[in-house]
């Protein structure tokens, strides 16, 4: 049964994700091809938000490629991409705005974000080497089948438990990512970065780009629900 509800909690994940990129894709070219109404840049975007909040130190750069935008605290830089550095259009300014707002974040010791920060370099780790745990768990149950004591269990439990911290992680994510997308939609409707017959689509944008947080959430909690199959699988058989 748990292996049924899997298979069908990964068919849903699956299209749902198609659907979430299609529609990223969609909203963020809507925006691109709309120059600002204010007629300011991205850059431009960036300093103003950071001032209005009273963020100082934050040096913004240029970082090639697509989707290379982002917040480095450690290093006190806001790396903006190849579509977003310099830009005046719409969705140029929705993305500086939102990894402004994560600036914002870090300023203000918002408690999500300062986990999501203390909570990602084990993240990384835990997502790859939880479900090898969890297989080396079931390996071992497979040769002491008949051991009094379920090693294979224990070990199998581990990996559950390492592999929580990913998913702890991306369920702060996403609130942390809805709230610096908040923030940024909040100081482009108050200081008029886009008009307001662009809003919407600013909006749509951010909201879209947000998604993929709510389904990476979901794919994280998925891979977490195949582990509790695999390590109960071999329990089950041992009964």
């Amino acid at each position: 049964m748990g292996y049924f509800a899997y298979l069908i909690g990964a068919v849903i994940v699956f299209v749902w994700s198609m659907i979430v990129q299609a529609n990223l894709k969609y909203k963020m070219q809507e925006g691109a091809g709309l120059r600002a109404g204010s007629g300011k840049t991205a850059n431009e975007v960036v300093e103003e938000m950071l001032r209005a909040h009273d963020v100082m130190g934050i040096t913004i750069e240029h970082k090639p490629g697509n989707l290379t935008d982002c917040y480095s605290p450690k290093e006190g830089k806001i790396y903006l991409s190849d579509s977003t550095y310099g830009r005046d259009s719409v969705t140029a300014i929705a993305v500086a705005a939102h990894e402004a707002g994560h600036a914002v974040q870090d300023y203000e010791n918002m408690a999500l974000y300062e986990l999501r920060q203390l909570l990602a370099p084990a993240a990384g780790i835990a997502s790859r080497v939880g479900p090898y745990i969890v297989i080396a768990g079931l390996l071992v149950s497979s040769f002491a089948e008949r051991s009094t004591s379920d090693i294979g269990y224990t070990i199998g439990t581990i990996g559950i438990v390492v592999y929580f911290i990913a998913f702890l992680f991306y369920l702060v994510m996403l609130p942390v990512e809805r709230n610096a997308s908040n923030r940024a939609f909040k100081d482009m409707k108050e200081f008029g970065w886009v008009s307001d017959d662009q809003l919407p689509i600013a909006r749509a944008a951010l909201r879209a780009a947000g998604d993929t947080y709510a389904v990476a959430l979901a794919s994280s909690a998925l891979t977490l629900m195949r582990l509790l199959v695999i390590r109960g699988s071999r329990s089950s058989r041992r009964r």
